[in-house]
């Protein structure tokens, strides 16, 4: 292998079998079951050898060597929106601004920055059935949205408000909810079921119950 500077960090960002190969130029055979963690000790005391012993073909560098991370981009400067079911209730949404619509965005007197949660009639749909708008902070990318119920595809949309104008900025790709059963969805404590007897006897009642009590989603701020 060509000269280079290795660390613990650079080491952990490698898979198993590329710490096999880096292990076997150093002529140590590596059981398949071996500790990874282990097998990266064991690569940097060989290095470090190899570095005492005037083998410069591999040379270990300080943990302390910034880290080339830390010059990455904040972000990659495109206008975008995006979102992350957590649940079938919330969305994770999250969003991005590039550099040029910031500018713009920073001319405008008294401009607020909104989600604006669409909803579909089907996932080919564009012109939304209902909608719906959230407050957003220009000093955030993400945010979690209560979605409401019964509905099924949803499409989140980054807009700005300055006064009586505002545009769309960027749109998400539609997402699907996905859908409980009927009886699952009309459940309620007391009330009446059109289940016949040898239905009830399999215990669905009981069983509804525990999911309503166990797992549906409270509504309250």
């Amino acid at each position: 292998m060509n000269a280079e500077k290795i660390n613990r960090s650079y080491l952990e960002t490698l898979s198993f079998s590329d710490l096999s190969k880096l292990a076997d130029e150093y002529g140590v055979d590596v059981p398949e079951n071996f500790d990874r963690r282990l097998l990266i000790g064991e690569l940097l005391e060989l290095i470090e050898e190899g570095k005492s012993s005037g083998n410069e073909n591999m040379v270990i560098s300080s943990d302390s060597v910034q880290d080339d991370s830390e010059n990455l981009p904040s972000n990659y400067n495109e206008t975008q929106i995006s979102c992350i079911l957590r649940n079938p209730v919330w969305a994770f949404v999250f969003w991005n601004i590039s550099e040029s619509d910031q500018a713009k965005l920073k001319e405008l007197d008294d401009c607020n920055i909104m989600i604006r949660v669409c909803i579909l009639s089907d996932d080919k749909e564009i012109k939304p059935v209902e909608s719906f708008e959230v407050n957003a902070s220009m000093d955030t990318q993400e945010q979690y949205i209560l979605l409401p119920a019964g509905k099924q595809f949803f499409r989140f949309e980054l807009v700005y408000v300055a006064g009586t104008a505002g545009e769309v900025l960027a749109f998400s790709p539609v997402i699907t909810i996905p859908q409980g059963g009927q009886a699952l969805n009309d459940f309620q404590p007391g009330k009446d079921d059109d289940y016949s007897e040898v239905i009830k006897l399999s215990g669905i009642n009981k069983v509804l119950m525990e999911q309503y009590t166990n797992h549906r989603h409270s509504f309250a701020e």
